[in-house]
């Protein structure tokens, strides 16, 4: 154990990283099981509807997810699209490679104005924002009769990341798009999942609230907003890469190093358990809190087998008390940028 935990000490001072040779694992169909082979172009039976991240399909009225930054893409033509949605959420839509636009407290039916005045085809992108219930109730899109869709550009690349508020965005305006891991998975052109929510720590039982922390909710079907949630089906996609960002909260609750390093442990080994192949890194928080539970069980991990579990420095990357943080803990949108830009050129030598 000291042997192993004095190497990875080595890797951290000398920033040295691992290069992997073995091919990606490749992600299954981003769509849902039940399709309508009469359904209309953008309707919830539609093929070419593509859904990133935690949703139930279960429902043929409605698809739904309740994990922030989970998102919907369709390829459409022509100049005109609209969305039906249900429980009222903030999101955030992107056509082509234009700005995202922010929709708060959104109901009903919204159309979407901002369409280039060429005609052929477009591109949707529409991503669940923020708020603390993160139900995204999705109704199915709405084109004119003369439309038509096509399956989009997606990935087979999926990386999964796992944190609260700080890989959540949370304290920045468009939140789950413009957070580090968004930013770092768009620049590497790969599909990603945020199972993160403000707040939460990695163990469950501390802190105010003292209930589930990502240990437990992180293999549940929905957020934190929702302890008692059924488990989460791993069998709907596969992560190439998950990295794990927790600790700041564990911290500011007061959690033990020990129960903090057994804990993560528990987490990592049961993401191995669902994610056989997928590359796990330990990303070391951004204020270098828990840096030393985290090496250690990440040592632990490797010294029993696993070598595919990495540790990935972070220091120097932003700068506290500067315009890279919104207060002591929440990296701004600059600084986000700046974590993602580095994240990617990182994570290159993962892929």
């Amino acid at each position: 154990m000291k042997f192993m935990l004095s190497i990875l000490l080595t890797l951290l001072i000398s920033g040295s990283s691992c290069r992997l040779s073995k091919p990606v694992q490749k992600p299954a169909a981003w769509s849902p099981v039940l399709k309508h082979a009469d359904a209309k172009p953008g309707s919830l039976g539609d093929p070419n509807l593509k859904f990133i991240g935690r949703w139930d399909f279960s429902d043929r009225n409605r698809y739904t997810s309740y994990w922030g930054g989970a998102y919907v893409r369709v390829r459409f033509s022509g100049r005109m699209i609209s969305m039906r949605i249900g429980h009222p959420t903030n999101f955030f839509a992107r056509i082509d490679d234009g700005p995202w636009i922010s929709y708060k407290n959104a109901k009903d039916t919204v159309t979407f104005r901002d369409i280039p005045s060429h005609g052929g085809w477009h591109t949707l992108t529409v991503a669940q924002g923020k708020d603390y219930d993160y139900l995204f109730d999705f109704r199915g899109f709405i084109l004119p009769t003369h439309a038509r869709t096509t399956k989009p550009v997606v990935s087979k690349i999926v990386v999964e990341y796992i944190g609260d508020s700080i890989t959540s965005g949370y304290t920045d305006d468009q939140a789950n798009v413009s957070d580090y891991g968004w930013v770092a998975a768009e620049i590497l052109g790969a599909e990603h999942t945020q199972i993160a929510y403000p707040g939460i720590n990695l163990i469950d039982g501390y802190g105010r609230v003292k209930g589930n922390g990502m240990e437990s909710q992180y293999f549940k079907s929905r957020s934190l907003k929702y302890p008692d949630a059924a488990a989460w089906d791993f069998r709907n996609y596969t992560a190439d890469i998950v990295l794990i960002n927790l600790g700041t909260n564990d911290n500011n609750n007061k959690v033990p190093d020990s129960a903090f390093r057994h804990s993560y442990i528990s987490l990592i080994k049961g993401v191995r358990a669902n994610y056989p192949k997928a590359r796990i890194i330990a990303l070391q928080t951004f204020l270098g809190i828990k840096t030393k539970p985290t090496l250690e069980a990440v040592a632990e991990i490797n010294h029993a087998g696993d070598l595919d579990v990495y540790f990935l420095e972070t220091s120097g990357w932003i700068a506290p008390k500067t315009s890279d943080y919104n207060d002591t803990a929440h990296p701004s949108v600059a600084g986000q940028e700046k974590v993602g830009r580095i994240l990617a050129e990182k994570l290159k030598a993962y892929l």
